[in-house]
């Protein structure tokens, strides 16, 4: 029997199942506010807003826990993307997921592509968080809203911020699919094989 070791601890594996759970039903609640007609999977829009206000606290909770275990236990460094190193190292990635090449390098825990999204969704969740509490509180930050140029800027920025989210996601499971059945069990169970690539961490 192969020897397991632990990948992701359980505090690691609650905020990716809070956020993802979170994430999915604010992009449906989301969706279903901006455009009722053509997406109808709530009874009405005071019960899509309740889910998505309260979601939308979910992910705050799940992402700001997420940040301060990162911070805690170090973890936190090898989710950020390394400009110089994790471009150089892009060309290799590809050629692997692009089914290229059988070899996949050994980058560590996190891939240098996992590192840019990781990096880019911090940004894109503060962002969002922002311009949510902006459109759900208007006359307490008119001065936000207008240094982003009005409240239909910001809503037209939430808007395509949820579509990145989604093109993320796509990819996100396109990635785990690829990478291996132990890759995605590993975010259950916690645990992967010593041998499997990017196992160990760098």
């Amino acid at each position: 029997m192969k020897k397991m070791i632990v990948r992701h601890s359980a505090i690691n594996r609650f905020c990716h199942w809070v956020n993802a759970i979170a994430i999915f039903i604010l992009i449906f609640s989301g969706f279903y506010i901006n455009s009722p007609e053509s997406f109808s999977i709530f009874k009405n829009m005071d019960n899509a807003r309740g889910f998505h206000f309260a979601f939308a606290y979910l992910l705050i909770f799940g992402f700001v826990l997420r940040l301060v275990f990162g911070y805690i236990n170090k973890e936190g460094k090898d989710l950020i993307f390394r400009p110089i190193r994790d471009t150089l190292w892009m060309p290799s990635l590809a050629k692997y997921y692009l089914f290229l090449s059988d070899t996949h390098p050994d980058y560590g825990k996190y891939n240098p592509g996992q590192r840019g999204m990781y990096t880019g969704l911090i940004l894109f969740v503060f962002l969002q968080i922002l311009t949510g509490f902006i459109l759900l509180f208007p006359n307490s930050f008119v001065g936000l809203a207008g240094f982003f140029g009005g409240y239909i800027v910001v809503r037209l920025i939430h808007l395509y911020l949820t579509w990145i989210f989604v093109l993320c996601i796509l990819v996100h499971v396109y990635l785990d699919l690829a990478e291996g059945l132990p890759g995605l069990k590993s975010m259950f169970t916690g645990k992967i094989p010593e041998d499997f690539h990017g196992s160990a961490h760098k």
